[in-house]
């Protein structure tokens, strides 16, 4: 089991099983970049090789947020971190190349964990029947590799359960949801994390209140969210 470098979570579900590829996603703000960022950053403390894959924003921009949350991603570039910006369009043109690069990367580098982030960009680039044969090849380069990764996605915009295209849930081996939750919508919404799956662990159902501080996500094991 690898920790995800989020202590609370870490004692909900013991940590995510090797070699697994977990989506976690939800709607804007909800910390889908931090949290494969504490994921990536956990991995570097122990010493362990690791991949960050932005679809959206550039290198610099990764590792300043990183550093907002007092990461200190930059002194581990160019050694065992590598941060790379993938232009979706050029993905979207040659995603069978993509995925032979990106096994080649991960051989190269001996990487053990790998985030993407966001992967909805690149699926918003196809058609239904593209997209699952898209998203299929990149998580296969990555079982293949023997990598734990996660993908992070955007939520359906009237589900907050499922993401935005509905796949992803069910070809990853977890799915973990990120909900801004109201009980009126005059109140100042809580935030609430929600383990939708994770395939061969037990793991509890319910809502679960979190908060994102100057150092990250902190998960609220012991509070309620109503």
């Amino acid at each position: 089991m690898l920790s995800t470098g989020i202590e609370g979570l870490d004692r909900l579900i013991g940590g995510i099983p090797e070699r697994y590829v977990i989506t976690v996603f939800g709607t804007y703000g909800t910390g889908k970049t931090t949290f494969g960022l504490h994921f990536v950053y956990e991995g570097l403390k122990n010493g362990e090789n690791c991949i960050f894959i932005s679809l959206d924003e550039d290198e610099e921009s990764i590792i300043e947020t990183g550093e907002g949350f007092g990461m200190e991603l930059r002194k581990y570039v160019g050694k065992n971190l590598e941060v790379l910006r993938l232009d979706p369009l050029i993905v979207k043109e040659s995603i069978e190349k993509l995925s032979g690069d990106l096994l080649n990367l991960i051989r190269k580098t001996n990487a053990r964990r790998m985030v993407v982030d966001t992967i909805s960009v690149l699926e918003s680039l196809f058609d239904e029947r593209e997209r699952w044969i898209a998203l299929s090849n990149f998580r296969d380069a990555i079982k293949k590799g023997g990598l734990t990764a996660i993908f992070t996605s955007e939520a359906d915009k009237d589900n907050p359960t499922s993401t935005k295209y509905g796949i992803l849930e069910y070809m990853s081996d977890g799915a973990i949801a990120l909900r801004y939750i109201r009980r009126e919508i005059t109140e100042e919404p809580l935030l609430a994390l929600e383990i939708i799956k994770i395939r061969r662990i037990k793991h509890p159902r319910k809502l679960i209140p979190y908060v994102i501080t100057e150092r990250g996500i902190e998960v609220l094991t012991e509070a309620e969210v109503f």
